[in-house]
């Protein structure tokens, strides 16, 4: 039988939906539109005097010429598109234009931006599932080649630690280290803050910790390491879990447990860094880790803002 050849056309008028999937194009389209129509709402410009005057009264020293809402709105260009500082005096000097409020220098913009405390509001309800993972961000946009050609030390990666919740794919609590911290020992930390908000917590190897499978019981889903002992040693759930793929096998204990909801963390992680850049700019370890938590909390923000089904 000759198989028949391979062409590039098709039928196009087909909706190209995964199998299994129900996902309402059309909505999530609109959601993905208005979620940054509303993020970077400039109606603070209608309210821009009785909102300096908030923000002056009380305040020792000279006053500011700025309100707090207009500064927010240049750290969530800068934080979504990496904007540089002076950049964003030029986009402050077109709205000064257009509009006629008072332009302000980079300086200020600076200063202000690095006042600004990130944080994830506690989200209230029933205990959830959660997925815990790191990944990296870069703090230098160089490549590879000089850094070899001249046996430069690269400068490294900050790394995110978080707790996503698998239902709507959304930080919960998040820790950022440097690149030498092991993973076990940011996530024991990060999960002693947010654990009466965990129904079950899923995370791969690097997560094989005794203190964690004794914090979380038989609502730990993490695999154990080849050579994990099958005694208890100090952890009763985890010897167990051991004890179960020894009888029967690694993949059978993960499809039993839905060990695939992890994957949850990479999805967030992935969207995170397309929608929001991996590249840091900023060189002081205080300014890195502030430029990484704007990223998360505006993200947040988007990710409440999208609707898919």
């Amino acid at each position: 039988m000759t198989p028949k050849p391979i062409t590039a056309t098709g039928n196009r008028s087909k909706r190209r939906y995964w199998i299994g999937s129900d996902r309402r194009y059309d909505r999530y389209n609109r959601s993905l539109v208005n979620r940054i129509e509303d993020l970077m709402d400039p109606s603070f410009l209608m309210n821009w005097r009785n909102l300096l005057a908030d923000n002056n009264r009380g305040k020792r020293g000279h006053p500011y010429r700025t309100p707090n809402a207009f500064i927010t709105f240049l750290a969530k260009l800068r934080a979504m598109y990496s904007i540089p500082f002076r950049s964003l005096e030029g986009i402050a000097r077109i709205f000064a234009r257009i509009t006629g409020i008072t332009a302000v220098s980079y300086t200020s913009i600076f200063r202000r931006i690095r006042k600004i405390v990130p944080s994830i509001p506690n989200s209230q309800g029933k205990p959830v599932d959660c997925a815990i993972d790191s990944t990296g961000f870069k703090i230098t946009i160089r490549g590879d080649y000089l850094g070899s050609k001249w046996k430069k030390p690269r400068k490294g990666r900050s790394k995110l630690h978080a707790v996503i919740s698998i239902n709507d794919v959304s930080a919960m609590s998040f820790s950022i280290t440097d690149d030498h911290v092991h993973d076990a020992k940011a996530g024991k930390e990060l999960l002693r803050s947010v654990r009466d908000r965990i129904r079950r917590i899923f995370a791969d190897k690097g997560y094989d910790s005794k203190s964690i499978y004794n914090s979380f019981g038989e609502n730990t889903v993490i695999p154990p390491r080849k050579n994990a002992s099958t005694r208890s040693r100090g952890s009763p759930s985890r010897a167990k879990i051991v004890r179960k793929i020894w009888r029967t096998s690694e993949k059978e204990w993960k499809e039993s447990v839905d060990y695939g909801k992890r994957w949850h963390v990479e999805i967030y992680f992935s969207g995170l860094k397309r929608t929001m850049g991996e590249v840091i700019k900023a060189n002081r370890p205080d300014y890195i880790v502030q430029e990484i938590a704007l990223k998360v909390q505006y993200y947040n923000v988007l990710r409440e803002m999208t609707y898919a089904y």
